[in-house]
């Protein structure tokens, strides 16, 4: 084993011995790691529906184009066949 290997095998313990000994650690850690979490999904959040984000006002405007095509020729069929 090396120092690294050594080191975390270390601390991981005594966080283990601070879990045993009082529960409060556990549910300390159990929120830090809940806040890691929500803050790595706001991050993705944000970036994906931002509105200066290329890749998401792309993929917007493709899908607006697409509905604008299909309901221009939804309604030329209409007003032809009311001719």
């Amino acid at each position: 084993m090396n120092s690294t290997n050594s080191a975390l095998l270390i601390i991981f313990g005594i966080i283990a011995y601070m879990i045993i000994v009082d529960k409060n650690v556990g549910e300390y850690l159990t929120l830090i790691f809940k806040i890691f979490q929500i803050n790595i999904e706001r991050f993705f959040w944000m970036v994906k529906y931002h509105p200066k984000n290329f890749l998401t006002t792309w993929i917007q405007n493709r899908k607006y184009d697409k509905i604008a095509k299909e309901l221009e020729k939804e309604f030329l069929e209409k007003r032809t066949n009311d001719i």
